[in-house]
């Protein structure tokens, strides 16, 4: 494929790299990532050290109804500390884990329930097995996308709620391997077909926002701080995305054109 075509169907965003493969490259692109986050430096952290506590508060956890969700999934979900918001309401929970090393006993008091996923993204659950399914930033590191949100689809019960937050820039141009902190196959989702994964997947998508903007990381290091951790961190986050968010596009080719939202946060419901 020549440069310019692979711009045009896939830098542009008008395609997703990856969603179309085969199985032999799908299992190949599985291998390369099983362990590549916990290679990046993952494998130090637990549970109760998850930075993302209040972004996802601000973004998802505060859209769902005050009602208990007894069996939750999650896709990705490592040692699962992004359940801690909603732990008192959940009373079993199952992850979905590649890494052999990203793992936990217990979050706290509750017990929890490691599978191993496929390259095929056929996942190993009945339909409508959960309540509630988190899924954040790990599709970007999955080539076939669509299959894997259909499984969710398929899983979540009806009622049940799916929050769901990704990258949606290109995270730069994903054939070059001078992309330091990143893994060798990961790349965003254009906006508009992540959403229209979801869709396709059964859901009613409840809240969609555009979150993580650039100039949130650049404060936080000048304050030395987590903007992600706390309330305020999210808030501040969230009017910098709509402050910025006239400025989305999928792949930037200058760094005005990277003052942007980088990430979307959709809350999503199976029709009961």
């Amino acid at each position: 494929m020549r440069t310019d075509e692979f711009a045009e169907r896939y830098l542009s965003g008008l395609e997703l790299w990856g969603d179309d493969f085969g199985p032999a490259q799908v299992e190949e692109w599985f291998a390369d990532e099983r362990e590549a986050y916990a290679d990046l430096g993952a494998a130090s952290s637990d549970s109760e050290a998850y930075g993302y506590g209040g972004f996802n508060r601000q973004y998802g956890f505060r859209h769902l109804p005050d009602r208990r969700f007894p069996r939750a999934l999650g896709v990705g979900s490592a040692f699962g500390g992004e359940f801690l918001p909603v732990l008192d309401r959940i009373d079993d929970i199952t992850i979905l884990e590649p890494s052999a090393h990203l793992r936990s006993a217990a979050l706290r008091s509750t017990p929890v329930r490691y599978e191993d996923p496929v390259p095929s993204g056929d996942m190993p659950f009945g339909d409508r097995s959960f309540d509630l399914v988190l899924c954040f930033g790990v599709l970007h590191h999955i080539p076939n996308v669509s299959k894997v949100v259909r499984e969710i689809g398929r899983v979540t019960a009806p009622g049940g709620w799916v929050l769901l937050c990704e990258p949606v820039v290109s995270m730069g141009d994903w054939r070059s391997a001078d992309r330091p902190g990143l893994t060798r196959r990961e790349r965003g989702i254009p906006r508009h077909l992540l959403e229209r994964a979801v869709r396709d997947a059964g859901l009613s998508i409840r809240s969609s926002l555009f979150c993580a903007a650039t100039p949130t990381s650049r404060i936080g290091r000048l304050l030395r701080c987590n903007m992600y951790a706390n309330r305020i961190g999210a808030v501040v986050d969230r009017a910098l995305a709509l402050a910025t968010a006239w400025n989305y596009r999928y792949h930037p080719t200058s760094a005005w054109q990277k003052l942007r939202p980088s990430s979307v946060f959709i809350v999503a419901q199976r029709p009961g």
